[in-house]
């Protein structure tokens, strides 16, 4: 279930057709609740695990009651649970999240309309599909598991993270998983859990065990969290809250006997493509004082305030990040006037291939759109600065695949990632790739120098994109827009 990808010369040079009888998919934000089949046709879930309403089948859709394994009576009254227990919720102190386990990613659908914006996290296993229903839906997801390396996700970024019987071992081997929890949560975040060993006095029998082992594996749950600086924040019936130490004094306390260790400081707490799990606590950064929940502005005054991580990017600074917020609010006006589908229904998940601070995220906040932010795991660093915005986003490479399913994105934006990356990307397998995860009908924004539009703009026709070059918002002569969109048509197997 790790990310593996073929080597270079095995990749495919071809194009993914769609499955037979797929359709533009349901507008956002009856989406949420309904999908068509054909689009995403999985039984597996739907059969199996009827009982706990994760989805059904009716007719040519599939319907999403927000059922879940530890929220069969839906997951409205699951989240008002939380939010009794952490108020934190309400104020927009927490603002970004993490769902391992994911299932159809209704937890992180629901937390959408509470101003809470989560990347819902799933492998590619038995449930099949699960991060794609949760796309077809509209909702934040990516393929990836907690098993061998971190996550694709700085130090210290989420301000809650999930697990609703995901069914991680997290006491196991060392709690080593429970320790990447801890690298990825802010200071003063939250963690969440629901299911085994929770409320195992009143669940045990359900879950084909015995109250002393249940009890056992609970006590030793506790003892690792405490040795990890993590307190006992709130609990009641199937919930549990912890929470991260806000600042640094419990660390210090830690010596090299301790267990789990502190990490030395041989490997970068941010770096995180191909990374190994290491059996240590990641320490925040002494050098960062506003790092914690609370000393981050609440949502939405975060979203333009210049984060103290912007000094650690390469040349950042408050100013840069002034003039890159206001460069893209007129990028982004300039992109709605020559793609007008642009904050409209048309287009709901967004992917920014090759961002900066977040820039064009931040410029389209109040449309109905979610934006997944990329950032190359070559160049700047400056992922953390994203997450402290309140928005979300990854490390990739784009010489590789991308972590997701086909036909999962309706807009893909790049800004000179050829002209960043050509030397040691093939063009036309990043394009492929877009292609393969650019929904039919879906459109592509290409900011390239003029050097590389005409390349691409062949390479497009032959994928079957129809394309329009514009200028730019400050008609650079040196710099053009392309802007395309896939077609949608179906193999001659599946016509015939």
């Amino acid at each position: 279930m790790e990310r593996h990808c073929p080597p270079m010369s095995e990749r495919k040079e071809c194009l993914v057709p769609p499955p037979d009888g797929y359709k533009p998919p349901i507008r956002w934000p009856k989406s949420r609740d309904k999908c068509w089949y054909r689009n995403v046709p999985y039984d597996w879930i739907n059969s199996q695990k009827s009982n706990q309403h994760w989805l059904k089948k009716e007719g040519d859709k599939f319907l999403f009651p927000g059922g879940g394994t530890m929220f069969p009576n839906g997951v409205g009254k699951y989240v008002d649970l939380m939010q009794a227990l952490i108020p934190e919720m309400k104020d927009g102190t927490v603002r970004t999240a993490i769902d391992t386990g994911c299932g159809v990613a209704s937890w992180g659908g629901d937390l959408l309309d509470r101003g809470i914006l989560t990347v819902s996290l799933a492998p590619r296993d038995n449930h099949e599909a699960q991060v794609q229903f949760a796309l077809e839906r509209g909702i934040p997801a990516i393929l990836g598991i907690i098993s061998m390396h971190r996550l694709p996700f700085p130090s210290n970024s989420f301000d809650m993270a999930h697990c609703s019987r995901c069914l991680i071992p997290w006491t196991e081997f060392g709690g080593i998983y429970l320790q990447e929890v801890h690298r990825i949560l802010r200071p003063g975040g939250f963690w969440v859990l629901s299911g085994p060993p929770v409320n195992y006095e009143n669940r045990w029998r359900g879950w084909n065990t015995t109250v002393e082992e249940q009890k056992s594996d609970f006590d030793k749950l506790k003892k690792l969290l405490t040795s990890m600086c993590f307190k006992l924040y709130n609990k009641k019936d199937d919930i549990a809250v912890w929470q991260k130490s806000p600042d640094n004094n419990c660390y210090d306390k830690l010596t090299p006997a301790s267990y789990p260790p502190k990490c030395d400081d041989s490997t970068d707490p941010d770096s995180a493509w191909y990374v190994p799990l290491r059996p240590c606590l990641t320490v925040p950064s002494q050098n960062l004082k506003k790092l914690s929940l609370k000393s981050t502005p609440k949502w939405p005054a975060r979203l333009n305030v210049a984060p103290e991580r912007v000094s650690t990017v390469p040349g950042g600074n408050a100013n840069g990040f002034k003039h890159d917020n206001g460069k893209w609010k007129v990028r982004a006006k300039h992109y709605k006037s020559v793609l007008p589908a642009l904050g409209t229904d048309k287009i709901r998940n967004v992917m920014d291939m090759n961002t900066l601070y977040g820039g064009f995220a931040a410029a389209l906040v109040k449309d109905p759109v979610w934006v997944m932010n990329v950032v190359s795991s070559y160049g700047s660093n400056s992922l953390g600065a994203i997450y402290d915005r309140g928005l979300i986003g990854t490390y990739h490479d784009w010489c590789e695949p991308f972590s997701t399913y086909p036909r999962t994105y309706d807009l893909l934006h790049l800004d000179g990632l050829f002209t960043a990356e050509s030397h040691r990307c093939e063009m036309k397998y990043v394009l492929l790739e877009m292609d393969r995860i650019l929904r039919p009908s879906g459109y592509v924004m290409i900011r390239e120098s003029d050097y590389f539009i005409d390349a691409i703009a062949t390479i497009a026709k032959g994928m079957r994109w129809s394309c329009e070059k514009h200028d730019t918002e400050y008609n650079v002569e040196k710099e053009k827009l392309l802007v395309c969109q896939k077609k949608l048509w179906y193999s001659k197997l599946s016509e015939q």
